[in-house]
């Protein structure tokens, strides 16, 4: 006992190795502090804030919380230490109270940030509405923490109160403006998004004009994070969701049906009014009874006169729509209380558009993409029967060219002539073979055997 006193009484008669050895207190006194903290705290932090769900919360969290409460704790132990603490200069004790105060704000607003991180996974993992971000609002609170961290630090390096430096801000409020314009943009545009409830998480999003297509799988407060179908990431300014156009997917899926508008090509040369030959034909394909007996007014489909039908407009492609409209309204994955349609579309070049609208009930990509190909697959197959082939392309070049270039002493008559015995056979080939003169065709018919 009596070495340590002599010890002290040394270090006293000495002030610089006074400070020295005071300082070395303080350093230790901190680092004791911090390691103790952070022992007990995690113990602590788990049995206070996550006593009702420990199972659910990882130890990474308690870990987390506990070194940021681990951080800023031992530098108030220090700054209490230190006015106990004889033999120090005024300048170096005004100067380790204003670090403290720094390191203060700077370790508050750092477990402050911890802490909304932790309140934004704990609402996407307990809330119902998973697809609902805060994670807007959470950067909001960031930045209002960064804010007020600096405000106090700054109040402590010039050892002013903080209602004069937030007081002298107005001075500089239209710099600041102008600094934070995007992030002001951006807090509008996401409050707008959130209370509107236009975009949420998960949603399939399309903007035609950047070429995107995909999920949202994050809303921030500056960018929303699309992740596209052909796994690149696209990020777009949240602003820009109140300016341009998109188109949200989502309400199809809520509602449960998705549309089918699809058209198929049907040759215009094969559309012909019924005849009773035609309609023996059709009559195979299971389903046609009925639209057909709707359409003849109950009329037996065996007494009615070929001129019947031509006398009221109806050809194999009207009896085709009714009948496809009846299918449709059959299969139990199409839903019977929306529209259920089969049209004619202007014709173009490779024909007249049978186009399919209806809505069926899968809308999942695959399960709909599975539902479309059947339906087409089946209207492609019974139109083999429905619609005779009719003459193939190649032969009809082949019969135009005959017409507009040959020139024969026999005229055009015997090259009508050909033509009928072509159309009346089949089995045959009609060949343009070069006559007299450059430019002079003669159509030939081959019948097939000939070689």
């Amino acid at each position: 006992m009596a070495y340590v006193n002599h010890l002290l009484t040394f270090i006293e008669s000495n002030p610089a190795l006074a400070v020295g050895f005071n300082l070395i207190l303080l350093l230790l006194s901190g680092i004791f502090a911090h390691l103790l903290c952070k022992f007990l705290l995690i113990k602590v932090v788990r049995k206070v804030f996550f006593s009702s769900h420990k199972q659910d919360v990882p130890l990474e969290k308690d870990r987390r919380i506990a070194e940021k409460l681990s951080n800023f704790i031992p530098v108030i132990i220090v700054y209490y230490v230190l006015q106990f603490m004889p033999a120090m200069p005024a300048s170096l004790v005004t100067a380790i109270n204003t670090i403290c105060g720094i390191l203060f704000f700077i370790f508050m607003s750092v477990f402050f940030n911890e802490m909304l991180d932790i309140v934004n996974s704990s609402y996407l993992r307990k809330t119902k509405r998973k697809n609902h971000s805060i994670k807007g609002y959470i950067q909001i609170g960031k930045i209002l923490v960064h804010i007020l961290a600096a405000i106090m630090i700054l109040a402590v390096m010039s050892n002013k109160s903080p209602i004069i430096i937030i007081s002298s801000l107005g001075a500089v409020a239209a710099v600041l403006m102008i600094v934070f314009q995007h992030t002001l943009l951006s807090l509008v545009a996401n409050v707008q998004l959130s209370s509107n409830d236009v975009l949420q998480l998960g949603d399939w999003i399309e903007m035609p004009d950047k070429n995107l297509s995909g999920e949202v799988t994050d809303i921030a407060l500056h960018t929303i994070t699309i992740r596209n179908w052909d796994n690149t990431i696209s990020r777009i300014p949240t602003k820009n969701f109140l300016t341009e156009t998109y188109t949200n997917w989502q309400a199809m899926f809520s509602s449960g049906a998705r549309r089918i508008m699809r058209s198929i090509a049907i040759d215009q040369h094969s559309v012909r009014f019924l005849d009773q030959e035609m309609l023996s034909s059709m009559l195979t394909i299971r389903g046609v009874s009925e639209p057909l007996a709707t359409l003849l007014d109950g009329r037996d489909p065996g007494g009615v006169a070929d001129r019947w039908f031509v006398d009221n407009g109806l050809t194999n492609l009207t009896l085709f729509r009714h009948y496809l409209m009846h299918y449709l309204a059959e299969r139990t994955d199409i839903i019977k209380e929306m529209y259920i349609v089969a049209r004619t579309l202007k014709p173009s070049p490779s024909g007249i558009p049978l186009e399919i609208y209806c809505f069926t009930s899968s809308t999942l990509w695959k399960d709909y993409e599975n539902t479309q190909s059947a339906i087409f697959e089946y209207i492609t197959g019974g139109g083999r029967t429905v619609f005779p082939a009719p003459l193939s392309v190649s032969r009809r070049a082949r019969f135009l060219a005959s017409l507009t270039g040959a020139r024969r002493p026999d005229g055009p008559a015997a090259v009508g002539r050909r033509l009928s015995a072509d159309l009346l056979a089949p089995e045959g080939d009609l060949l343009l073979q070069p006559g007299d003169e450059p430019g002079d065709f003669r159509p030939v018919l081959r019948l097939r055997g000939d070689g």
